[in-house]
Order: structure tokens, then C-alpha cells, then sequence
């Protein structure tokens, strides 16, 4: 049986590119699931209307990325189809991420934890195993910048994995050409010490 795997793109993929290209290109990569993520930076931006492409190829989901998680509280607790939406926050320096990490927000996923210092520490570590939450990477940082954020992705995946807590790597795409095979990941991971059955699993989602 064919891997189906999972990936998170940023909504304005939707504005630039013909849908048929996309779908057929994540078609190609065999990404099956596809989060669509609105980023929320102001309050105004939970306003304004959300709609996602149709296809019956693949599975476009929302999901809402908070930069400012204070704003979480203005936010509805369901989508039009009953269901609980997806909530990354993102990153930044071992303060945010501890803010980010401490109590109950209904946060799924901490997304980006990298930072140009340190971004993340055995505490943090805790309150993710705590609280259950999801690491994510963008793996298009590790193009973007490679040296400051393999080294620091090395180090937090380290310690995720010693501690049993999920992680997610996706392309967080903004174009068609940032979207990333996972095969590929998949090599690239071994790097970072996951076997391949584990990254595969982290690969393909779910469990949110």
C-alpha cells in the first residue's frame, strides 16, 4: 500500500497558483491531508472569511497559525462543520516557547521553536510532554538557513526524542516550488538520528 502523507501550506498558495497545479503536484509527492493555515497576527484577521479549495484528490483542512497566542481567546472553538480547528503557535526564543507551551490553550502544534539564541530547553520539553503538544519544523528554513537552523534543530530534536514527544516537519509552503518531496525528508531526517519508521510516522500526521 501506497504512504500518504501529510502537509501544512500557508493560505496565499491558494490566492498564486492554478488549483489543478496544486493538487497535482501534491498528487505527485503523494501528500493526501494538506492543512491550509491562516496566519492570525491581528484580530482582524479572524474576520476575515476562510475558504478552502475544492477537490476530491486531496484533503484540504484548515488550520490557524497564532503569532500572538492572546488572541486565542477571540477565536470560536469550531469550525462550519462542527469540528475543532487546528491551532499551531508560533515560535521563537525559550521565553515565547514557554509561554506558548505552559498552560492549556488548545494549542495542537508549536510551530517553529528556533530561534538566533536558545530556543528551547529541558523545560520546555516538560511542559510539551505535559500538555501534549506537537513540535513542528519548517523545512524550508533548513534550505533558507541552514547552518543556524539544522544545528538548533538538532539539539531540540534530541531532546523530543528522548522525551517521546511528536513532532511534525513540513513545507509551509508560500509557492508551489517551497513544496518539499517527503522522500526526501525522509533521508534528511536520518541526520537528525530518526529512524526511517519514525520520521515516516511524524511524515503522514494525524492525532490531533
Amino acid at each position: 500500500m501506497k504512504t500518504e502523507f501529510t502537509d501544512f501550506i500557508f493560505e496565499e498558495i491558494i490566492d498564486k497558483e492554478p488549483i489543478d497545479n496544486l493538487v497535482n503536484t501534491l498528487t505527485s509527492l503523494s501528500i493526501k491531508t494538506v492543512y491550509v493555515m491562516r496566519e492570525i497576527k491581528n484580530k482582524s484577521d479572524l474576520a476575515l472569511e476562510y475558504m478552502l479549495p475544492p477537490s476530491t484528490t486531496i484533503n484540504f483542512k484548515k488550520a490557524y497559525l497564532f503569532y500572538d497566542i492572546s488572541l486565542i481567546p477571540f477565536f470560536k472553538t469550531r469550525n462550519e462543520d462542527g469540528n475543532k480547528p487546528l491551532i499551531l503557535a508560533y515560535g521563537g526564543d525559550v521565553k515565547k516557547n514557554s509561554i506558548i507551551l505552559e498552560k492549556e490553550r488548545g494549542i495542537n502544534i508549536l510551530l517553529n521553536p528556533l530561534s538566533e539564541k536558545l530556543s528551547f530547553d529541558t523545560a520546555s520539553t516538560n511542559l510539551a510532554k505535559v500538555n501534549k503538544i506537537i513540535i513542528g519544523f519548517n523545512l524550508n528554513l533548513f534550505r533558507d538557513k541552514p547552518y543556524s537552523s539544522i544545528k538548533q534543530a538538532r539539539f531540540i530534536i534530541s531532546l523530543l526524542i528522548k522525551n517521546k514527544i511528536d513532532m511534525r516537519f513540513c513545507s509551509c509552503a508560500r509557492r508551489l516550488i517551497d513544496l518539499v518531496d517527503p522522500q526526501i525528508t525522509e533521508s534528511l531526517l536520518l541526520n537528525f538520528k530518526l529512524e526511517k519508521e519514525t520520521s515516516k510516522r511524524f511524515l503522514m500526521g494525524g492525532g490531533y
